[in-house]
């Protein structure tokens, strides 16, 4: 018998009767690891290690997950029967750290380690006549990502809880992304409205008797770069007093458009935020499930292209459906830092337009095929008009206005993607009729109208946009984004209102002990780190290189919070407050213990780890001591 390991258990109805298809008159049994079968354990240490699961040599200690001890027990009784064993556990960095606790927890000496990005006959095929070994590179880049969230999530959190006396937590990736919230309401706390003033005129084109507007450019002759907002009323309403402008200039021009890229990870998240108004854990789940059932490519990607051998499907689709596709396929840029070894999220099979066994799988589908398909068509070509105009203004200062309008003159790939709705920005040219106008033709103005503005400050974040923002500065990779958000959300670090991020009370706290002491919270300290995963991975740089300096680092800042002295926990409205104790620990657990007050007198002891992790452990109060022979919630 032959063994194929796989990672998830929805793919099982896909591959079984794909072996027998694929290899007839072999005998092959396909298992599932339901993902991750090891890890870092919660708790427990010894004076061999630095903090729980991590040696002083910075080697980590696994142990077998509860929730994988059947399924470990049941691949150990398949591995018996087999002659042959491969193990094909997803394409990415966690797929191979994956493959690897499972051929070190099952003890497989010999293996053949496969990958494919899409559940097709013809990968599959591929793939197991193309096997390999486990990449030890890409294993130690993944578990030195492991080891440094360990480092930091253990040793800061607990330390944090001691100085605030809150159930609080820090992370390598998650404190970055509150930061950014936080940082962003800050910005909107300290921002200063500037009220001023705009003007729009309007023109009457005679012949065709359609309306077009022009606005003033204050800006070099009434404002300059520095301060460009016009806050004079008199001007403004001069300004929109004038009878006549002459034509400066108009010129028309074609401006070609290119259609977005493929889905990379982030940017389906964000489109399924705008378009179907879910969270991005939701989206990668149902995006999970479509590539478990063999209709779309792997879905954790950052490469926003194509594979070139789906290029002649994907002419063929286009021409069916009466759609011009490019002569040579359309490559787009990726991220600094892209990992570029898995093709954009597109369909497996190009000619389904459907596809998916639920409503909402099937929209996915739609998103995924539509703007797949469309990167692959011809520009979009607009006719773009635009004119200057001007008029004399007070002190015999010239006045300025710009009219710019646009008409679509071959659709290409927006005859596809009309209508999309998927990006919060489309960023085209209003139409805006301007007509043919002759240099130095002096027009009379219909009507002029004085627009009365305001600087906004900049908006909160979506979870959208937030993954956006994370992706840009470089931190996290396309596998974590979503988790970064639950995390963070449902932790009560940030909160989420009418789809809006800001920071929860918790979080900005947090910041505040965090900021100007850890590096990990600075940006561009995370980026630069994860350009250290990456030369791992790539065999520049070594585990315990960089494992060494992160922690050596984090020792000398560990010593400047644990100088602070702790501080009473304060709660919303004043009705309650904490002081944690390190001599009491929960029994559950094993975190701190905090002294509840309510109604001014304290009446029990609560685990720390409430708002962490969900512990509901507490103890009645007895003369100021936490009376364990009666507790509550283990």
């Amino acid at each position: 018998m032959k063994l194929l390991i796989i990672e998830a258990p929805g793919k099982l109805e896909k591959l079984g009767p794909m072996m027998k298809k694929l290899r007839p008159g072999e005998n092959w049994k396909v298992i599932a690891s339901g993902g991750h079968i090891r890890d870092l354990p919660e708790k427990g240490q010894d004076d061999s290690m630095i903090t729980t699961g991590v040696r002083k040599d910075f080697r980590p200690v696994y142990e077998v997950l509860p929730k994988s001890v059947k399924r470990v027990k049941e691949m150990r009784e398949a591995l018996k029967q087999a002659s042959e064993v491969y193990i094909a556990t997803d394409p990415d960095r966690e797929g191979e750290s994956i493959a690897w606790h499972i051929q070190q927890a099952l003890g497989i000496r010999e293996y053949q380690r496969i990958t494919y990005n899409e559940i097709t006959q013809q990968r599959v095929r591929e793939a197991l006549e193309n096997p390999r070994k486990i990449d030890m590179q890409r294993v130690a880049s993944q578990e030195c990502r492991r080891v440094l969230d360990r480092l930091v999530g253990y040793l800061v959190t607990q330390q944090l809880r001691r100085v605030m006396g809150q159930p609080t937590s820090a992370g390598r990736v998650q404190t970055p992304a509150v930061y950014l919230v936080v940082l962003r309401e800050r910005e909107i706390r300290n921002f200063v409205v500037i009220h001023h003033f705009g003007v729009r005129l309007t023109f009457l084109d005679q012949a065709s008797e359609l309306q077009w507007t022009a606005d003033w450019n204050p800006v070099p002759d009434f404002a300059s770069e520095a301060q460009p907002h016009v806050q004079d009323g008199v001007l403004a309403n001069a300004v929109a007093g004038i009878h006549n402008v002459i034509v400066e200039l108009c010129e028309d021009r074609k401006v070609r458009r290119q259609p977005p890229a493929p889905f990379i990870s982030s940017t389906l998240q964000q489109a399924a935020s705008n378009a179907l108004k879910w969270d991005p854990d939701k989206t990668m789940q149902i995006a999970q499930r479509l590539y478990e059932q063999g209709v779309i490519t792997y879905h954790r990607t950052d490469n926003p292209n194509v594979a070139d051998e789906s290029m002649e499907d994907i002419r063929s689709v286009a021409r069916q459906f009466g759609l011009e596709p490019v002569e040579e396929r359309r490559r787009f840029k990726a991220a600094d830092g892209a990992q570029e070894g898995h093709p954009a999220i597109t369909p497996t099979y190009w000619a389904d337009q459907v596809a998916g066994e639920t409503a909402e799988e099937q929209a996915l589908y739609k998103l995924i095929r539509t703007r797949a398909l469309a990167s692959q068509l011809v520009d979009a070509i607009y006719d773009v008009r635009t004119a200057r105009l001007l008029a004399m203004g007070p002190d015999r200062k010239p006045l300025r206005f710009t009219a710019t309008g646009s008409t679509i003159a071959y659709p290409g790939w927006k005859k596809l993607l009309q209508g999309d709705d998927t990006e919060e920005e489309d960023g085209e040219t209003p139409k805006n009729p301007v007509p043919a106008l002759s240099p130095k033709q002096i027009l009379p103005v219909h009507h002029g109208e004085v627009l009365n503005q305001k600087t906004k400050a900049p908006p909160r974040y979506t979870k959208a946009s937030l993954v956006k923002e994370l992706e840009r500065r470089g931190i996290g990779r396309p596998s974590t984004f979503a988790a970064i958000i639950k995390n963070i959300t449902g932790k009560g670090l940030v909160i989420e209102k009418n789809r809006k991020l800001q920071p929860g009370q918790l979080g900005e706290a947090t910041i505040d002990q965090l900021e100007g002491i850890f590096s990990f919270v600075e940006l561009e300290f995370t980026r630069a780190l994860e350009k250290d995963l990456d030369k791992i991975a790539q065999g520049q740089e070594s585990f315990g290189a960089v494992v060494g300096r992160l922690y050596e680092r984090l020792q000398k800042e560990l010593e400047a919070l644990q100088s602070r002295p702790g501080v009473p926990m304060q709660r919303a409205g004043g009705t309650s407050s904490s002081t944690p104790s390190d001599e009491y620990k929960c029994g559950k657990c094993g975190q701190p213990l905090s002294r509840q007050q309510k109604t001014g007198r304290y009446d029990f002891w609560g685990c720390t780890a409430y708002k962490a992790t969900g512990c509901k452990v507490s103890y009645p109060s007895v003369k100021g001591k936490p009376d364990f022979s009666k507790p509550r919630g283990l």
